[in-house]
C-alpha cells in the first residue's frame, strides 16, 4: 500500500524565507576586547603554550555523527560551539592553554534559553578551514548549551562572555560576543529545507512538531511512523503545523475499564481540502470501532469509516487531523454536559495552532 516516498529540495524559497535567521548561525570570530592576552607562552620545557585569543562559532555536530562539526542550525535542547582559538584562528588543543580559564556571562536577550556555559574537549574527524585545520583532534570549545522549547519559532540568544585567566598563558577580560539565532527541528525554516514538501513525506515522527510549508499543487501523501498516512491536495495549502502522538490517555481509559483501547492523537492540523485518512489499527482479532475523541472531551464515531482487514485499519474522510480512539468494544458516547461515560477530559499532548472540527465525511 505505501509507495517510496521522498522531500525535494526547494533552495530558492529557502533562502527567500529564512535568510536573515540563518545568517546568524554563519561561524564567525567573536571577539570584542581583550585587555590583555598572553599569546607567547613558553613552558619550562621551551613549549610553547598558546593563549586564548579568540572564539570562533557557532558550530553544531551532525545529527548523524556525533564527531562531525558542521555549520548546520542550532536548535532547541542542542548545543551550540564555539572553537577557541589562538592568534592565528588556530583551534586550540592544549590542555594548558584552558587551566583554570573563567567564564562570565551577560545575556541581553534569551537568557532563559541558556542551561548553561561550559568549556568542552570534543574530538573532530573533519577539517573546518583553518579554524579546524586538522582532523581526527580533540579541540577545546565553548559550549553554550540551549534549553529544549515546544516553540514553533526561532530565537536570539544574544550576550557577552567574558574570560579571564591566572595562569599563563594568561587572559584578562576577554570579552566574546555571542550572537546565536536558535532554530527549530523539522521546520521549513530549517536550511536543508526538507520540509518545504514537494512531494510525499515520509517517516513524520511522534511527538515531534513539523512546520511544513507545501511547495506542490497536487496530491501529496503524509505518513506517520506509526504507519497511518494522510492524502490530501495541498494545493494553495498555507504553512501547517503537524503533530502526532499514541500516548496512552489513562483517564478514557478508567471510563471503559474492559475495553482493549489505541489512540491517536493529532494536534487538529486543518487543510484546505478534504483528504483520506488511514488510521492503522493492527494487532486486533475481533471486530474494532473508531471514535473521535473531541476537544471538548466527548466521543463521537467516526461515522464514515470503513475498516480494511488487509491494510489493518480504518479509512475515512477528513479536512483535519484530529485524536482518535480504537476500541475492541462498543463505546457509549455522549454530550459534553451529560455526564455520560462517553464524557471524559481528554490529556492533550499540545496545544493545536489550527484547532480541528474532527473527521468529516
Amino acid at each position: 500500500m505505501k509507495k517510496i516516498l521522498s522531500i525535494a529540495l526547494a533552495a530558492a524559497m529557502v533562502f527567500s524565507m529564512s535568510a536573515a535567521s540563518m545568517a546568524a548561525q554563519k561561524p564567525r570570530s567573536t571577539r570584542k576586547s581583550a585587555t590583555s592576552v598572553e599569546t607567547d607562552y613558553h613552558n619550562k620545557s621551551n613549549q610553547l603554550i598558546p593563549g586564548i585569543y579568540d572564539a570562533v562559532g557557532p558550530f553544531a555536530y551532525d545529527v548523524n555523527d556525533d564527531k562531525k562539526l558542521t555549520e548546520d542550525p542550532v536548535e532547541y535542547g542542542e548545543t551550540a560551539y564555539y572553537v577557541l582559538t589562538d592568534k592565528d584562528g588556530t583551534g586550540i588543543t592544549n590542555s594548558d592553554s584552558v587551566d583554570g580559564l573563567k567564564i562570565k556571562a551577560k545575556w541581553e536577550e534569551g537568557d532563559k534559553l541558556v542551561k548553561g556555559v561550559t568549556i568542552a574537549k570534543k574530538k573532530v574527524t573533519n577539517m573546518m578551514g583553518t579554524v579546524i585545520p586538522a582532523a581526527n583532534r580533540y579541540y577545546y570549545m565553548l559550549a553554550v548549551t540551549v534549553a529544549d522549547s515546544n516553540s514553533t519559532s526561532d530565537a536570539d540568544v544574544i550576550g557577552t562572555l567574558t574570560l579571564n585567566k591566572t595562569k599563563s598563558p594568561k587572559v584578562k577580560e576577554l570579552k566574546l560576543a555571542i550572537d546565536l539565532n536558535v532554530n527549530w527541528a523539522h521546520s521549513y525554516l530549517d536550511s536543508s529545507g526538507d520540509y518545504i514538501v514537494s512531494d510525499d513525506l515520509s517517516d513524520i515522527k511522534a511527538e515531534k512538531y513539523y512546520s511544513l510549508k507545501f511547495d506542490s499543487d497536487d496530491t501529496v501523501e503524509l505518513e506517520f511512523e506509526d504507519g497511518s498516512t494522510f492524502t490530501v491536495d495541498v494545493s494553495g495549502q498555507g504553512k501547517t503545523l503537524v503533530y502526532f502522538d499514541t500516548n496512552f490517555n489513562s483517564r478514557l481509559a478508567a471510563k471503559y475499564p474492559l475495553a482493549e483501547l489505541n489512540f491517536w492523537n493529532g494536534n487538529g492540523a486543518k487543510f484546505n481540502r478534504t483528504g483520506e485518512f488511514f488510521l492503522s489499527a493492527s494487532n486486533y482479532d475481533s471486530k474494532v470501532f473508531l471514535y473521535e475523541l473531541k476537544s471538548d472531551g466527548t466521543l463521537s464515531e467516526v461515522a464514515s469509516a470503513e475498516f480494511d482487514d488487509k491494510d489493518e485499519g480504518f479509512y475515512f474522510r477528513t479536512r483535519a487531523l484530529g485524536s482518535y480512539v480504537v476500541s475492541d468494544m462498543e463505546l457509549e458516547a455522549g454530550p459534553a454536559d451529560s455526564g455520560e461515560a462517553g464524557t471524559v477530559t481528554p490529556v492533550v499532548p499540545v496545544v493545536p495552532v489550527n484547532p480541528g472540527t474532527g473527521a468529516a465525511a
